[in-house]
């Protein structure tokens, strides 16, 4: 696949308020770019138009900032960054437009409150912006003046177009639309319906628009979460959907008090599979956009940049320019130490593809918050164990998968039902846990090891091992199952692994003992808590959800057990700390395994980052592989790696790593 989009990317805001004058004032368009040049920078995102609506630029469709005078900030730009061979994109906004929203009353979303604009009056928050409808015909065609503008004046590479939502909005222009295709504006899910499929369709027209009226050459893309994880049983709603007007993709994950560390890895183990080029994009920022006067740690920079190239995406760091039109030197230096570490692996970065054979079907979304905790919960396992996987919803192909894993609460349609069964026939492998592949109180899944009773009487419950080989080695225990789960019994002929253990009664107001949860009983109960037969597992609880929530060892280890049972032996062992991620990437040259050791923390109530780089010494890694290798060399340091070969499988020892390694197994 072609790179269509670099490596070292900023993203620069300057959301500039019409109170504030002197606007690039201290703006030198040479002394700018060689700021970008010294974050080693080679594409930007740079401003046409902001939220608060001003222009930087003389537009003739919008309002210039009144503190901008005579500069033509955005064509000085441009200049130099043509020049330079920089990648030049050009930013503007769409809900967002506090000028369009005050001049144009009529186009502002109204919610069933009644509330303009879907912001109440006297509200501070720091995204209080007032939204704008993107249903609305006027609007849409004034978007397009002003795309059509910004090409002529400035030809960009691009368009990155921001915040492209619609909430619940129920304005007279939505209102008549809605009367007009027969939907009730009072069925909440029905207008929510209907603003989704108008937010695709709106992207299907400004990326047709941009294609076939401005230049096909140009890469478009829309803030407006491509990335969203659905199991695409409605395709016309689905992300799946949006993704069609999209040139690249960008995974918004700033891991800051809304995002965290947990969120990119998420996102991109659902999008690494498909051919859109994806990149990260964080931030200098110690918390999130618009954090003036912070620069985020040197070690949450460089794993957080690092990380994102070792799942093969590229990284676009967020920024924001002071109205007096200079860039932060100190913020560039920060950005060129990780931008540098990426330039100089990006050889062994080019044209490489993930290596997985495991699949995690997304959850069927609840308003319990089910669906995220399953969803992360499957990421913590399976990085803890060092074990690749793909996120994958009921249209993509199963085919090259070795394990499938339905995460606590997958519902199946009888088309994926048939899917699934398809792929167990075929010869692959499938972990079962909670309420997935449950339809209508008995399992769809034909060879099931255990049938369907109903949901739990209890709250809480407990687990005990059996006699078996599985979970021998474990200590005489009864394990806290926290998350309510399910009651089954073993299938005939299946092996019982594990049984429930019932507690006294649930804790009430009325009945409870000591401080938490009620002891567990002294027998075990009818139910089975995991069973197994030579295609399946089950484990009739949330464990994936109940890990995420409660960060229970036990868990991780109860689920890494049944994976191996069905998996065998893992693509990459090693001794790594269960903080370390590893990403198994190859080319034609050979296979690329990516290392990260870094320790993340939380020193403030707020959010969790990273001060430091972890140092490791002598840590072995077996690494299966379809050939004999030539050599395995440490890069980019050039590296040789004394190395063996034994049953597929490559071992080798890193001496020593700090935070990142890089190693080649070439073929």
């Amino acid at each position: 696949m072609p790179d269509i989009i670099p490596y070292r990317q900023i993203h620069l805001d300057f959301h500039t308020s019409e109170l504030i004058g002197g606007i690039g004032a201290q703006f030198d368009a040479d002394e700018w770019v060689e700021t970008l040049k010294l974050g080693r920078v080679n594409s930007i995102n740079v401003f046409a138009k902001c939220h608060h609506g001003m222009f930087y630029y003389p537009t003739k469709v919008g309002t210039v900032h009144p503190g901008l005078g005579s500069l033509n900030l955005l064509g000085e730009m441009a200049k130099v960054l043509r020049r330079e061979q920089i990648r030049f994109v050009i930013y503007t906004c769409v809900n967002w437009s506090e000028d369009t929203a005050l001049k144009h009353p009529e186009w502002q979303q109204l919610n069933k409150a009644g509330v303009l604009g879907q912001r109440s009056p006297f509200e501070d928050h720091f995204c209080n912006w007032r939204n704008l409808c993107l249903q609305q015909p006027g609007y849409r065609a004034l978007l397009k003046e002003e795309l059509r503008e910004q090409h002529e004046l400035f030809k960009p590479d691009g368009w990155w177009i921001d915040i492209v939502f619609q909430y619940s909005c129920v304005c007279p222009n939505c209102q008549a639309m809605m009367k007009k295709m027969g939907i009730d504006p009072g069925d909440d899910a029905a207008v929510r319906r209907f603003h989704r499929i108008g937010v695709i369709s709106f992207m299907k027209e400004i990326y047709e628009f941009i294609h076939s009226e401005l230049s096909d050459e140009s890469q478009v893309y829309f803030n407006g979460n491509p990335y969203e994880l659905d199991n695409a049983d409605i395709p016309e709603l689905s992300s799946l959907e949006k993704r069609k007007y999209f040139d690249f993709i960008d995974i918004e994950s700033l891991p800051s008090e809304y995002w965290g560390y947990t969120h990119f890895p998420v996102a991109v183990n659902y999008l690494n599979k498909y051919d859109k080029e994806v990149a990260l994009m964080n931030g200098k920022f110690h918390i999130a956009w618009g954090d003036f006067g912070s620069l985020r740690n040197e070690a949450a920079m460089e794993f957080e940049c690092l990380r994102a190239v070792a799942y093969g995406a590229k990284v676009c760091v967020g920024d924001q320019m002071h109205p007096g039109g200079k860039l932060s030197v100190a913020a560039y230096r920060l950005i060129g130490k990780s931008f540098g570490l990426i330039e100089e692996r990006e050889p062994w970065l080019k044209g490489t593809r993930k290596v997985c054979d495991v699949a995690v079907a997304l959850p069927t979304p609840t308003l319990s918050g089910e669906y995220q905790a399953s969803v992360e919960g499957a990421y913590r396992v399976l990085a803890d164990l060092k074990l690749p996987f793909d996120y994958v919803n009921f249209q993509d192909d199963l085919a090259g998968y070795k394990l499938l894993i339905l995460p606590d609460f997958v519902s199946l349609t009888d088309a994926m039902a048939t899917k699934v069964n398809g792929f167990v026939k075929g010869g692959g492998k499938l972990l079962v846990t909670g309420r997935s592949g449950v339809s209508d109180g008995k399992f769809v899944i034909e060879n099931a090891p255990a049938k369907y009773v109903g949901p739990s009487e209890y709250k809480m419950r407990y687990l005990r091992f059996t006699e078996n080989a599985l979970f021998a080695e474990w200590p005489e225990f009864d394990h806290i199952l926290y998350e309510r789960g399910e009651r089954a019994e073993a299938a005939d002929g299946a092996e019982v692994l594990a049984k429930i253990v019932l507690p006294y009664f649930d804790r009430n107001h009325e009945q409870f003992c000591s401080h938490r949860q009620t002891p567990p009983r002294l027998e075990t109960s009818c139910s089975d808590a995991i069973t197994a037969n030579g295609d399946c597992v089950y484990i009739a609880s949330p464990l994936f959800a109940d890990y995420a929530l409660n960060g229970y060892s036990a868990h991780r280890e109860i689920i890494a057990a049944c994976i191996k049972k069905l998996y065998g032996r893992l693509p990459l062992e090693s001794n790594l700390p269960h903080l370390s991620e590893v990403t198994l990437r190859q080319n034609d040259a050979g296979l690329l395994v990516h290392s990260l050791s870094y320790s993340i923390t939380r020193r403030c109530k707020l959010l969790d980052t990273i001060d430091d780089a972890l140092e490791l010494h002598d840590r072995t890694y077996s690494v299966r592989s379809p050939f004999a290798p030539s050599a395995v060399k440490l890069v980019p340091e050039g590296k040789d790696l004394d190395f063996g070969c034994a049953d597929g499988y490559v071992t080798y020892k890193v001496p020593y790593q700090k935070g990142h390694s890089l190693v080649h197994i070439m073929n």
